[in-house]
């Protein structure tokens, strides 16, 4: 990384942070939070001229707080989410926090949350897990694990507050409807 001084701080918060795409490692980006708020002396100072809540600048910072084997990951963006910095950081044990990045680094799904929570508690590894919540589900359900991005992530869950239903009805309507129109078409 380039050597930060505050312009260089600043475009780099403010082109990583106030768009949806990110051009940047999570770990570039907590440095130039972490370069800022030694410049301005607190988180409050930062939020105050960058426009973001001391929160997610908190957020931001928490991948600095991870192991160097974790940040790495972070760097090379095979991790790339604030909220699995977050999940990661909540295992405290440095151990557990590389195994669990690693774990997730391997695993099929980037962002399956009830997986992580059985990491968390149970000292699952990933694969274990999934396998854990398959073998739960009642007979004749069926349960799909999906990979969303973070940002088809939020825009489900925006979907689902404005519709005021719960994520997996969301989901299945809209397959439900695609099936539909889909079968619809091989029928004319």
């Amino acid at each position: 990384m380039k050597n930060l001084d505050e312009e260089t701080a600043l475009a780099i918060v403010f082109a990583n942070t106030k768009r949806k795409k990110r051009k940047e490692s999570l770990l570039t980006i907590a440095k130039a939070f972490a370069y800022l708020v030694k410049l301005y002396g607190s988180q409050d100072a930062v939020a105050n001229r960058v426009g973001l809540s001391t929160e997610m600048i908190r957020e931001f910072l928490t991948v600095l707080k991870l192991p160097q084997e974790v940040q790495s990951l972070f760097s090379n963006r095979q991790i790339d989410s604030v909220d699995t910095a977050k999940e990661l950081f909540a295992l405290k044990d440095p151990t557990k926090q590389v195994i669990a990045a690693k774990e997730l680094v391997d695993s099929l799904s980037k962002d399956v949350r009830d997986i992580k929570r059985l990491i968390k508690s149970g000292n699952f590894h990933i694969k274990d897990a999934k396998k854990v919540v398959l073998d739960a589900k009642p007979k004749g359900m069926h349960i799909f694990i999906m990979d969303f991005d973070d940002e088809t992530y939020r825009a489900v869950v925006e979907q689902t507050r404005k519709l005021k239903v719960k994520p997996a009805e969301l989901v299945r309507g809209i397959v439900t409807d695609w099936l539909k129109q889909k079968k619809k078409k091989e029928n004319e």
